[in-house]
């Protein structure tokens, strides 16, 4: 089936849209890795099976319009071919639900290409170390998920913001420089909590890595004390610190992912503790914002005029947004009885 479609760049031409040949998707990335759109709709489709059996216990979970938008997320996708046959994605359906698996890897990919640009941006201008730090908390039940991530990103602030009543972080804070944040909470089946921590990735002056007297640097022990003192913790919780060794864009971005996930939940079998996780993760996260920069990231981000991670497009996620220069548009359809995206 042949049809035509407005073009979305300047010459405003007419593409013809290709359909119906029975060609299956196969989408690349630029280092040949093969996309998994099939694997992360069928997660998408699973997590919409979940979420109708939690709203039979709980009907505010969710609405009946985002379950539609759900079931709807990326069941066509349109790209755009080149004269050459290389196919680049144009348009798709998102639902932007927070946790849908779909937009969820969309997501991931956008914050490793943002990290990535971020940081070849700041080592283009000046000297800069990166370490990659996990702040930890013991895991809570469900009623308490909201109140802890509140806590910790009260906690958090404390770490980074400069202030004299923080004088526990003022060695940390002499040497940062940015930082990116990203809290993720996943879930323990077999204790039926969640563990909430936060993933970061803080930009800090050479000078931190100065291990003799009056340099900056911060042993294990001593970032452990320090995230005890800013949550007024009454344990001393774990934390893991490691050195970016190989300062480089991509290394730096290799550790950024979009933290939200719901895997472990689709792989519980009891379908109604599931649910039940699911309900309390739901009304625990609603409304928190789980990215956030900061400092030097903060501001590179906004001299690259880059989108919000969590709120922005979806479709321009590895590349920026260009005029298309496309002869056709082909539009693949997810199919569920075979489990792939079929033009």
């Amino acid at each position: 089936m042949r049809m035509t479609i407005l073009q979305e760049n300047k010459q405003d031409c007419k593409l013809e849209i290709i359909e119906g040949t029975g060609e299956v998707l196969e989408d690349l990335s630029g280092t040949g890795r093969k996309r998994p759109w099939s694997e992360r709709k069928k997660e998408s489709m699973e997590l919409l099976d979940l979420f109708r059996t939690a709203k039979r216990i709980d009907d505010g979970v969710i609405s009946q319009t985002r379950l539609q938008a759900l079931h709807d997320c990326a069941s066509w996708l349109y790209y755009a071919q080149q004269e050459n046959g290389e196919k680049r994605l144009a348009k798709a359906n998102f639902c932007r639900l927070r946790l849908c698996p779909m937009c969820g890897w969309r997501r991931s990919l956008k914050l490793f290409a943002q990290v990535s640009k971020i940081t070849d941006a700041i080592l283009a201008e000046k000297k800069a170390r990166f370490i990659f730090v996990t702040l930890t908390v013991e895991n809570v039940k469900g009623k308490d998920l909201r109140d802890i991530i509140k806590q910790m990103n009260e906690g958090f602030k404390a770490l980074v913001q400069d202030s004299k009543h923080y004088l526990v972080s003022a060695k940390l804070r002499e040497n940062l420089l940015g930082y990116m944040k990203a809290v993720e909470v996943t879930y323990n089946a077999k204790r039926n909590d969640f563990h909430p921590h936060i993933h970061c990735i803080f930009e800090v002056r050479p000078s931190y890595f100065n291990k003799h007297s009056g340099g900056g640097y911060i042993t294990h022990a001593g970032w452990r004390e320090m995230w005890q003192s800013v949550m007024k913790l009454n344990y001393v919780p774990q934390v893991n610190v490691k050195a970016i060794q190989n300062t480089t864009a991509k290394a730096v971005a290799e550790v950024a992912k979009y933290p939200v996930k719901v895997d472990g939940l689709l792989k519980i079998k009891n379908k109604e503790q599931a649910a039940l996780a699911l309900i309390q993760l739901k009304h625990g996260i609603h409304n928190c914002r789980f990215i956030t920069f900061g400092g030097d990231f903060r501001e590179y981000k906004r001299r690259l005029a880059l989108d919000d991670v969590e709120t922005g497009d979806l479709v321009h996620v590895e590349t920026d947004k260009q005029e298309l220069n496309a002869v056709a548009m082909i539009l693949f359809k997810y199919r569920a009885d075979v489990g792939a995206y079929i033009c």
